[in-house]
């Protein structure tokens, strides 16, 4: 029963994102138009890649894994390393904003402008996925989770309706804005949420093996098939930021299955790593949410395949028409990439997470060249193709290891001392 409701909770928790995603995508596509529409994608596409390549990628997890082993509170368990990780996510923005300048290929107020929405929206992101981790490994309650992971974008949907109904023509940076101040808010309320202390200084995580658990799963964690939003940068980069908002309403609708995905393999995470002590339960729980998630992600993609050109249409507009054949191979995709952060998930519960890292490292050179030959050709149709292509490899492999991997290992915090 208890997983049921973890089930419907992230499905449902994954539908309402996804809706609220969509309808804050199509106003700000009204208000911006194809460029602007396609520089804001750019601004949240380089400050996702730099939360992912850094605090936001793999520590999330490792935090998640080990507050769970030990069965601690956020607040004991990682609270003596705020400090040092807000120093690193502050350091770690500025070269994303060097970035995006160089990706935007016009130096002017406005970029600059643009750029330090990059490092403000990368910061953010970096502290929110940690946040949400740390609830995760609390175990906490369904509902705070929910509340952490909807009031954000509940708040950017709200602030650019509001826009919408005043303005009806916005720029990028008042689009931008918007998104900084609900998840500013939404980190608050998410810091709230964390459970109190509970023990003292001999809870305390030890940092370094933090730091080598977050090391050995790193490329399987950021995911960087998909997880860096590579596909976007390099069409922004290499067709520009018109073309780009095509693409990104193309890819908006490939953000359900990606979010169930997502969803499912957090939740998932926290109970394989908690189930290592007993191999035939974990087998069991491994088996049924692999069965949960292929039909869940199988039914979503179809059922998103039957709309995608009216919704296309009718949502964006006449003018983003063009963005429906791409549509078509990205929400495929995306439904392969969901389900393979789903094997993800598992492996790094069995603390097999290197071998997702070697797969995912492997492949990632195999999208880049696909999207730059593409770009080559002037094809965005051939970039969703490569996402597919790349996608469905990527399950393959994962099946194959994750089946050797049927004997969970033991993991490196049970029974040893940490040291704060």
């Amino acid at each position: 029963m208890t997983q049921r409701i973890a089930w419907l909770a992230v499905v449902g928790g994954s539908l309402l994102v996804q809706g609220l995603v969509t309808i804050s995508g199509i106003l700000s596509a009204r208000l911006l138009g194809v460029e602007g529409r396609g520089e804001v994608v750019l601004v949240v596409a380089v400050s996702g890649m730099a939360a992912q390549l850094t605090l936001g990628g793999s520590l999330p997890n490792a935090v998640t894994k080990r507050l769970a082993d030990r069965r601690l509170t956020a607040r004991d368990g990682v609270s003596h390393l705020v400090g040092r990780w807000t120093l690193l996510a502050v350091v770690s923005a500025v070269p994303a904003g060097a970035l995006f300048v160089v990706l935007h290929g016009s130096p002017s107020v406005h970029v600059v402008l643009l750029a330090v929405m990059v490092g403000l929206l990368a910061i953010q992101n970096m502290a929110f996925r940690l946040v949400t981790s740390a609830l995760l490994g609390e175990s906490a309650p369904m509902t705070r989770i929910a509340v952490a992971t909807l009031l954000p974008q509940t708040l950017v949907t709200v602030g650019i309706a509001v826009l919408f109904v005043v303005e009806r023509r916005a720029g990028a940076l008042t689009v931008l804005s918007i998104m900084v101040g609900a998840f500013a808010t939404g980190l608050v309320v998410g810091l709230a949420l964390l459970a109190p202390r509970r023990g003292g200084a001999e809870d305390r995580l030890d940092g370094r093996d933090l730091w080598r658990l977050t090391r050995s799963t790193y490329v399987g964690s950021i995911g960087p098939i998909d997880g860096l939003l590579l596909d976007r940068t390099l069409v922004g980069a290499l067709l520009g930021t018109t073309v780009l908002g095509l693409y990104s309403a193309a890819s908006a609708l490939g953000l359900l299955p990606s979010a169930m995905g997502n969803g499912l393999a957090a939740v998932l995470l926290p109970k394989v790593a908690g189930a290592q002590g007993d191999p035939q339960a974990e087998r069991a729980l491994v088996r049924n949410w692999l069965v949960i998630g292929a039909v869940a992600l199988g039914a979503v993609v179809a059922g998103v395949l039957l709309v995608t050109e009216p919704v296309i249409v009718l949502a964006f507009g006449r003018e983003f028409e063009d963005a429906v054949p791409i549509a078509y191979w990205l929400v495929a995709a995306a439904g392969l990439l969901g389900y393979r952060r789903i094997l993800i998930a598992v492996l790094q519960g069995r603390d097999r997470g290197g071998v997702a890292s070697i797969i995912e490292l492997a492949l990632t050179p195999v999208l880049v060249l696909g999207i730059v030959v593409a770009a080559e050709l002037g094809s965005t149709v051939a970039v969703g193709q490569s996402m597919f292509a790349v996608a469905a490899t990527s399950v393959l492999c994962l099946a194959v290891a994750l089946r050797r991997s049927h004997r969970p290992a033991r993991s490196s915090a049970r029974g040893g001392r940490h040291r704060a």
